[in-house]
Order: C-alpha cells, then sequence, then structure tokens
C-alpha cells in the first residue's frame, strides 16, 4: 500500500488489478472522552439515517439499487465509515460517501436512540454480554474506554441534538484518513479526486494530541454476580497488558495462541475441556487499543466447576510459567498466526481495514511484514517470560452463576 498527502490529506491507495469491486473507506480518530457514553457509536448510525438531500428509505433504495455494502461504526479510538461498491459506480458512491458524512441531518436521534436502548436491553439479558460489561468498565474504570452497555444505557438519554452535532464537528476536526483498495487505472486522477474533498482539506489537524490517557490496574478483584436462573457459570479474568507499539505485543500473541487461541490444539481446550470435561467453550484471547492491550481467559462451565475452572487457568499459565514451550508448539504456534493474518488479508475489504487500521493506530504501512518478521524471532522463553509477567500483573475476575455457588470463588 502506497502513502500520499495531497491537500493536507492522507490517502493510503493499494491497487488490486482485475477485481470487480473497489473498497473505500474513511477513517476519523478519536482523540477525547465523549461528553455522554454512547455519543459517538450514535453518531456512527445516524451518518446512515438521512441528509438534507436523501431521507434515509431514499439512502436504503439507492445503497440496495447500485450494490453498496456500506458499515459505519464507532470504536474505542476511531470511527470508521467503510463502502464496497462496483468499479464503475466509483464516482456515485464517493458522492454519497461526502453526502453522508458532510450533510446528515440527525433528524432521527430520536428514533435511533430508542433503538440503540432496546438492542442494548436485549443484549444484556445474554449472560456472556453481562460478563464481558462488567469486565470492561471495571478495568477501564474512570477510562474512555469504560463505555459499555450499561454506562451507555444510563447516559443515552442525555444526549441531545446537539450534543451530536458538536461530536460531528469534532469528528470533522480530527485526524483521518481515506483509505482505497481496488483497480483504479490512472492513479495520478483517484488521488486528484480524492484530495479534492474540501471538508478534508479544511478540517484535517495532523498535528492534534491525544487527551486519552493510558489507563491502569492496580490489583486483584474479584467480581461475583448472582443470576439465579442460568444453568452455566460464566467466567472472565484478564489484565491490563501492552498494547501493539510494544515489543511485548508479538510475545503476548504467541502466548495467546499457545494457551486458548488456536482452537483444538490450545492447551486450555486440550487440558480444561477435553482431558477435565470442564467445558464446551473456552479460549484466551489478546486485544490491542490505541493506549492499552487486554489479555484475557473465558469458560463457560457448570457452576460446580467454577473452582476447578479458575484453579485450571492458574494451572496452565504456571506450567507456561515454569516451562517453555517445546520447538514444535511454538513454530505451531507462529504458524497459525501467520496464516491467520495471511488469510484475513485477501479481498479488497479486507486488505482496507488492516490496512486502514494500522495506519489509524500509528503503526505504518509495513506492520504487517514487520510483525511476521517479529513473530519468528519469539523464543520459548518468551513465552514463559509473558506467563510469567501475567501471573504477577494485577488481574480482575468476574463470575456470573447462581448465587449458591459463591463460595466456590474464593
Amino acid at each position: 500500500m502506497e502513502h500520499y498527502n495531497k491537500n493536507n490529506i492522507n490517502i493510503l491507495i493499494e491497487q488490486t488489478p482485475k477485481t470487480p469491486r473497489m473498497s473505500v473507506s474513511f477513517f476519523f480518530k478519536i482523540h477525547k472522552k465523549e461528553k455522554y457514553f454512547g455519543l459517538n457509536s450514535l453518531l456512527a448510525r445516524l451518518l446512515l439515517q438521512g441528509t438534507k438531500k436523501y431521507s434515509a428509505a431514499q439512502l436504503a433504495d439507492l445503497f440496495e439499487n447500485q450494490c453498496i455494502d456500506i458499515t459505519s461504526k464507532a470504536k474505542q479510538d476511531y470511527l470508521k465509515l467503510s463502502m464496497v461498491f462496483l468499479n464503475e459506480d466509483f464516482k456515485t458512491a464517493l458522492e454519497l460517501i461526502k453526502e453522508l458524512i458532510l450533510n446528515s441531518t440527525f433528524d432521527e436521534y430520536k428514533k435511533e436512540i430508542y433503538k440503540m436502548k432496546n438492542e442494548i436491553i436485549c443484549d444484556l439479558d445474554n449472560p456472556k454480554f453481562k460478563l464481558t460489561d462488567c469486565f470492561i468498565k471495571t478495568i477501564f474504570d474512570n477510562h474512555p474506554y469504560s463505555s459499555t452497555h450499561t454506562k451507555i444505557l444510563a447516559d443515552i438519554d442525555k444526549i441531545s441534538k446537539e450534543d451530536i452535532i458538536e461530536a460531528h464537528k469534532e469528528l470533522l476536526k480530527s485526524y483521518k484518513s481515506i483509505v482505497f483498495v481496488g483497480d483504479y487505472e490512472n492513479k495520478n486522477e483517484l488521488i486528484d479526486y480524492l484530495s479534492n474533498f474540501s471538508f478534508m482539506e479544511s478540517f484535517n489537524r495532523q498535528d492534534e494530541i491525544d487527551n486519552i490517557f493510558t489507563p491502569y490496574y492496580k490489583e486483584d478483584r474479584l467480581i461475583f454476580i448472582e443470576k439465579n436462573d442460568v444453568a452455566q457459570a460464566q467466567i472472565l479474568q484478564g489484565w491490563l497488558v501492552d498494547s501493539f507499539d510494544s515489543s511485548l505485543s508479538v510475545k503476548y500473541s504467541v502466548l495467546n495462541n499457545i494457551l486458548g487461541a488456536s482452537g483444538l490444539s490450545s492447551r486450555l481446550f486440550v487440558n480444561l475441556r477435553d482431558k477435565q470435561g470442564l467445558a464446551y467453550t473456552v479460549r484466551s484471547q489478546y486485544e490491542t487499543l490505541l493506549h492499552s492491550g487486554i489479555f484475557n481467559l473465558y469458560i463457560g462451565s457448570a457452576p460446580k466447576n467454577i473452582k476447578k475452572s479458575l484453579l485450571g487457568f492458574e494451572s496452565e499459565l504456571q506450567k507456561l510459567a515454569d516451562e517453555s514451550p517445546s520447538k514444535e508448539e511454538l513454530q505451531g504456534a507462529k504458524e497459525n498466526i501467520s496464516g491467520r493474518l495471511k488469510y484475513f488479508s485477501q479481498n479488497n475489504s479486507q486488505i482496507n481495514a488492516v490496512q486502514g487500521y494500522n495506519y489509524m493506530m500509528n503503526l505504518g504501512l509495513d506492520y504487517r511484514e514487520r510483525f511476521l518478521e517479529q513473530i519468528n524471532k519469539v523464543s520459548a522463553q518468551d513465552v514463559s517470560s509473558m506467563a510469567q509477567k501475567l501471573l504477577s500483573t494485577p488481574k480482575l475476575t468476574v463470575i456470573i452463576a447462581p448465587g449458591e455457588f459463591r463460595n466456590l470463588c474464593s
């Protein structure tokens, strides 16, 4: 992928010859805490719900008739508006996306708030959603990343149309980029066309400094949520760790793959599910954000197995801390990570998402190549060191189960 800066606009282009559909994304970086939790998510939804020129129904018809796939979503660090469309519809699609970004009316905000509230309430009926919600808002306490379903639900009725308009203005002022992946014959013409989006030129502030601080979690904590109508206990245990801009990131990635992210061959799956029969679902996850990372372990098990599950988590980490993985296990983890990365970077939409994300997170357009190179350098001792580091880092454990099993948590 190549980077161009014209008229103060960052444009990323990757030519993929003989592909029938193009992918374009607009990334807007989020620099500050929302006035109310859920404000950016509501804004992202409203960008597709009517403009000065088109009603929501007309937009839906346009997208369907032109075979345009469009998504708009706010994440912790950015808001992204993406389109995938046929090559011949390039200018039509770009004019539509410009209309959405510049001329959305936000008139449907009350209706969208009502829909969001009901979706959140429905999601929170699911114990897994409730589990993750509690974990995230607790481990990121007093941080913008703590925006969860329950926090959004508490704030959403406070959001006014004026708040949405103000958040939209801030979004247009933020650091942003346009990412294009597709088959376009004249690259210079493409750059000229994208660089003439005046709203990008007028508002782009490349030197803006993030106002979001690095989160910190300082003590072990266990939270038990009593839910008596469930047959299965849900357990999530995790740590705040280094994010992808750290040299430790690749080491955490390999540890994650060996421990619980490689499916049937992972240690948690083999030892806790197959050998002990504690669960149908058990996994580990390493999630990276701009200002932090989370390493967590999850299991769904019979409530009577809560204590065994917690001891199983600790035991598997301790085994890796005490004895480095074999040469074969280490190589298998590296190949699994490399294979997944290649698998999820095949079509234009996937390339756009991965490269646009890497650029927006300040990782550079060669991050994938550097990441794969660094993965190959991870040693067995590095994996043990990461397990040791987790065992000495304050952790948060959240459990949802019937109240009669509370005593099994200690």
